[in-house]
């Protein structure tokens, strides 16, 4: 795509009279050649481009592109810091919620107590406190919070995005936990039984299957007066059935990590399809 773009260039110049010269610095040239950076992801080199002309256009686009290629350098510091010295005017909304959203992917509980306390430089339009309760929700989602119910979690969200955020909201509130207590209570009853209501049921049989065997063998061996084998195979059964119990209470801490685990990365996963319910801009078409 590089070469294409020299070459795209070099065309014009080798069509125009050899006394003709083709400005390559020129302010207008230099903006084009941002914004093919900033369209290909090169967010990097597209602000050092924008940054040499911004003063000239005075363009809304142009630092509301800049603030985007920030935030999507993860360059949170930046981002603030662009917003707090430059005037928006058109974009200005969009500006305030790049800013919520980073101070969100910062800390989500610094983001939270800031707007506590009155802390964000901006008063918020009705949009802009919309787009901030959104990323309230996805807090106390996040955090498994119970302090707000279902119906004002959903609230801020339109039809479709509350179809969407609705089960991360149950999973946050009744997760599918396995209870370690119970996986252990029910292991020591009858062998096996703890792993298989964790769902692990071929490691249940085989510790069931194992632990019995050991039992009938130790039995066996003292009906016969074989007290060597029969101690033997007690401690063998005894091994089995102590390491059966503790390793459904482990099964079950593992299942429930598993879950948090998944929980966490699915929702995170969500939002970054959705860019934290931010629009998308089309200024690459």
């Amino acid at each position: 795509m590089k070469k294409l773009l020299v070459i795209l260039f070099l065309i014009p110049l080798a069509s125009l009279p050899q006394s003709t010269s083709f400005d390559f610095h020129s302010p207008k040239n230099i903006k084009k050649f941002a914004d093919y950076l900033f369209c290909e992801g090169d967010y990097i080199r597209a602000v050092e481009q924008y940054t040499t002309v911004k003063n000239i256009f005075h363009s809304d686009t142009i630092n509301l592109k800049i603030m985007l290629s920030y935030s999507n350098l993860n360059l949170h510091k930046q981002v603030f810091e662009f917003y707090l010295n430059e005037i928006f005017f058109e974009f200005e909304e969009d500006a305030q919620k790049l800013y919520l959203k980073n101070s969100f992917l910062v800390d989500s509980s610094v983001f939270y107590a800031n707007l506590s306390n009155n802390l964000f430089p901006f008063d918020m339009d009705q949009a802009v406190a919309n787009y901030f309760l959104k990323l309230r929700s996805v807090y106390f989602i996040e955090t498994r919070s119970k302090e707000i119910k279902k119906e004002e979690l959903l609230k801020p969200f339109d039809i479709l995005q509350r179809r969407e955020v609705e089960p991360f909201i149950d999973l946050s509130v009744n997760p599918d936990y396995k209870s370690p207590a119970l996986a252990g209570i029910l292991s020591a009853v009858i062998p096996g039984s703890g792993k298989m209501y964790v769902g692990e049921w071929g490691d249940g049989i085989t510790a069931l299957l194992l632990t019995s065997l050991f039992a009938f063998l130790a039995y066996d061996n003292f009906k016969a007066d074989h007290s060597t084998r029969a101690w033997i195979f007690t401690g063998l059964g005894a091994f089995f059935y102590a390491g059966n119990i503790y390793g459904s209470v482990a099964s079950a801490q593992i299942f429930n990590a598993r879950i948090d685990f998944e929980f966490s990365n699915g929702l995170n996963l969500f939002l970054e399809q959705k860019n934290y319910f931010l629009p998308d801009y089309d200024f690459c078409n």
